[in-house]
C-alpha cells in the first residue's frame, strides 16, 4: 500500500514539474491551419512551357501552376474581392487581360503576410505601389 502511494505522490509531483515547464504566455496554435479564400488575378494559360516563357516575357513577376499539363499563369493576389478588382483594373491599364479566380490557402504565415499587404493595397491608387505590392506578394509565395 505504502508503494502505490509513494508511486501516485511521486507522480503527482513530476507531472507537476513538467507542468510548470510551459510557459502560460505562449499563444494557443491550431493544429490544423484555417483555410482562406484567395482571389488570384490571372493572366492566362499555356500549353507548354516554352509558350508560357514567350507570354510572360514582359512580365517582371508571376507564378505559375501546372495542372492537367497546362500552365496557369498568376500576376496577383490577395484575399479581398475589392483589391482584386483594383489589381485586375491595374494590369488592364496596362494592356494585360487578366480574368479573377479563387482559391484556398491554408498557409497561415502567408495570409497573415497578404493581409498585411491587403491593408496598403486598399488604401492607395497609386500605380507604382500597386506594382510593388504585387511583386512583393508573388515574391513571398514563391519564397514560401
Amino acid at each position: 500500500m505504502f508503494t502505490i502511494i509513494l508511486s501516485l505522490v511521486v507522480g503527482f509531483l513530476l507531472a507537476n514539474f513538467m507542468l510548470r515547464q510551459y510557459s502560460r504566455d505562449l499563444p494557443i496554435l491550431p493544429a490544423f491551419g484555417r483555410s482562406e479564400t484567395v482571389f488570384l488575378i490571372q493572366q492566362g494559360v499555356y500549353s507548354s512551357v516554352e509558350n508560357m516563357n514567350n507570354g510572360t516575357k514582359d512580365l517582371s513577376h508571376f507564378i505559375y501552376s501546372l495542372i492537367d499539363n497546362m500552365y496557369y499563369v498568376y500576376i496577383g493576389m490577395t484575399l479581398s474581392d475589392e483589391n482584386a478588382k483594383k489589381l485586375q483594373e491595374y494590369y488592364n491599364d496596362l494592356g494585360i487581360d487578366t480574368i479573377i479566380k479563387t482559391t484556398t490557402i491554408s498557409d497561415n504565415d502567408f495570409i497573415e503576410e497578404l493581409r498585411n499587404y491587403d491593408v496598403i493595397l486598399s488604401g492607395t491608387t497609386d500605380s507604382e505601389v500597386i506594382k510593388e505590392i504585387s511583386r512583393q506578394i508573388l515574391t513571398k509565395y514563391e519564397g514560401g
